[in-house]
């Protein structure tokens, strides 16, 4: 296969899988994330967050903007709203490849886009999108000018940089600056450029990146006082890696069994990659030249090691990364196939990347014909076709195209087999969705659709519902809120029981069962012992209160 009808299959599965996924319901943090957006409409504040009602300082708000400018335009749309993630996130892409052209050339830019595209975290996490699926496109595109600038000389280049990293700071904060910084400063100090490390225009990038984050520390000042300036710079991060304020995750290898499917199917190829990337640069001795590269590396490595040792933890975290993991996997995938002293390699290359293929094709059939048995025929007519494609492909002669081929044809199968199958039929457990239904067709005007209780917290509750109340946790915060009578409730067993506690008479509307998108056990995903797991949500209406 040409290099051109394989880029032109990659665009076409990346829309295939795309496209059905802005279908699949956005929960938890993803809806928490929109519902802000949809609140910023409503207050007519776009400086000062709030979510539920309440006062929100946990991320700054760029992809906020993002939703509430969708909302504008197109409405409450859920899938406008994805569409325009997913077209911002092109900027991404197209960094990624301008980094990797800067230093490797043209095609393995192009494959380090296409890597980065079809990548099982990337295409997950632009369906379940959260702020660190925004924040990739500042920080490569930050990453790419200022290299750029370096390589070149154009002024231009280096304030685009400080603009992106303000950008980055505006999607999640000083990770940003980690991230960007570690990835220029390495590149600087190993290439010995001290001239540059020196230089006085980095008195000018400070004031303007902090210029360009002024609207996230307004809102944080604003209602939160210097403690809310204090939380974005130090505690929000600095708590996260010592656990003071959020995680206790002590696993060390936590990003490296997270790699293992975030950079699924190219996980072999970035592992070797980042292995060989190392050994290239320690085998050199420090007898490094202009045309030896250290951003990937830096970008990469101290962030990774922070992250490791931190005890707050998410796969989402790594996203960051990705650009630079994938052009590693890129340039080290041509060069293994290049030499034909490495027939060998090649041929071990093959063998495991046919097993990952195949360990991505079985979950997809076992969605389809057991755990959620389908009945679409359309859907059924894909899967065959890409199933008889990847059987053609198979019986090619051995090469990086016929690899790189079939890999990218099984991912396609299992991404699509999750967004056509699997999550839409899990997320019919998710009972919010049928609680939001429900309120939307029989509530009456100025009525408000509440959350009680912690263990009820799904957020799409309250981004689903056409009036949405606000986030209730204790029953100290239900009587000093003291929603009204004929006011809807979501909840749990345990809210079930403070509101009677409180003396709050309740028409129960709906009992649901559920089971959070989120949590998936082999109980769950066997439909004979499915209901086992089920557990009881709550619809309920005010009828009258007595506290």
């Amino acid at each position: 296969m040409k290099k051109e009808k394989w880029f032109l299959l990659v665009i076409l599965l990346y829309l295939l899988v795309n496209i059905c996924g802005l279908f699949v319901p956005v929960i938890i943090n993803a809806a928490k994330y929109a519902q802000i957006g949809r609140e910023i409409l409503d207050n007519h504040d776009w400086i000062n967050l709030t979510i539920g009602g309440d006062a929100y300082d946990q991320k700054p708000p760029l992809l906020f903007w993002i939703a509430a400018l969708v909302f504008h335009f197109f409405g409450l749309s859920v899938v406008a709203y994805k569409t325009a993630v997913i077209l911002i996130s092109l900027l991404g892409l197209y960094g990624t490849y301008k980094l990797a052209e800067l230093f490797y050339g043209r095609n393995i830019g192009l494959l380090a886009a296409a890597f980065l595209s079809t990548t099982l975290g990337y295409v997950h996490f632009h369906n379940d999108i959260h702020t660190d699926t925004l924040l990739i496109v500042p920080v490569i595109l930050s990453v790419w000018q200022y290299a750029a600038y370096f390589k070149r000389k154009k002024n231009v280049q280096f304030y685009l940089g400080c603009i992106f990293a303000g950008l980055g700071m505006l999607a999640k904060g000083p990770v940003a600056i980690v991230v960007i910084g570690s990835a220029v400063g390495l590149h600087l100090i190993c290439t010995r450029n001290f001239r540059e490390i020196f230089n006085y225009r980095w008195l000018i990038a400070l004031p303007l990146i902090l210029l360009i984050t002024i609207p996230a520390l307004w809102g944080l000042y604003d209602q939160f006082g210097m403690e809310g300036i204090r939380f974005f710079f130090w505690t929000n991060n600095a708590g996260r890696v010592t656990g003071s304020y959020a995680g206790n995750n002590t696993d060390p290898f936590f990003y490296i069994h997270t790699t293992l499917y975030m950079m699924a199917p190219w996980t072999v190829f970035t592992f070797s990659g980042l292995f060989l990337q190392i050994r290239e640069k320690i085998q050199k001795r420090w007898k490094f030249t202009e045309s030896d590269e250290f951003y990937t590396l830096g970008g990469l490595l101290f962030y990774l090691v922070i992250s490791s040792a931190a005890k707050a933890k998410n796969p989402h975290y790594e996203m960051v990364v990705l650009p630079f993991l994938s052009i590693l996997a890129a340039r080290w995938a041509v060069l293994l196939f290049e030499k034909q002293d490495r027939v060998k390699t090649q041929k071990v290359l093959g063998y495991i990347h046919a097993f990952i293929a195949l360990i991505l094709i079985l979950p997809a059939f076992l969605f389809l014909t057991f755990i959620f048995p389908e009945n679409k025929l359309w859907v059924w007519m894909i899967v065959i076709m890409l199933t008889g494609s990847l059987i053609y492909v198979l019986t090619w002669k051995n090469s990086l195209t016929k690899q790189l081929t079939y890999l990218l044809i099984s991912i396609s199968i299992f991404l699509f087999t999750l967004n056509t199958n699997a999550l839409p039929h899990i997320s019919t457990y998710q009972s919010s969705f049928e609680a939001c239904r429900i309120f939307n067709r029989e509530s009456g005007d100025n009525e408000k659709l509440h959350i009680f209780t912690g263990e009820a917290r799904d957020w799409e509750i309250l981004l689903y519902s056409k009036s949405y109340g606000r986030f209730i946790i204790t029953s100290e915060d239900f009587k000093r809120i003291s929603p009204p009578v004929n006011d809807w409730i979501y909840t749990g067993p345990e809210g079930v029981k403070e509101l009677e506690e409180m003396n709050v008479e309740v028409d129960t509307v709906r009992v649901m069962k559920h089971n959070r998108m989120s949590r998936l056990t082999l109980k769950f995903l066997n439909p004979q012992t499915r209901e086992t797991m089920l557990k009881n949500r709550y619809l309920l209406k005010i009828r009258a209160k007595r506290f």
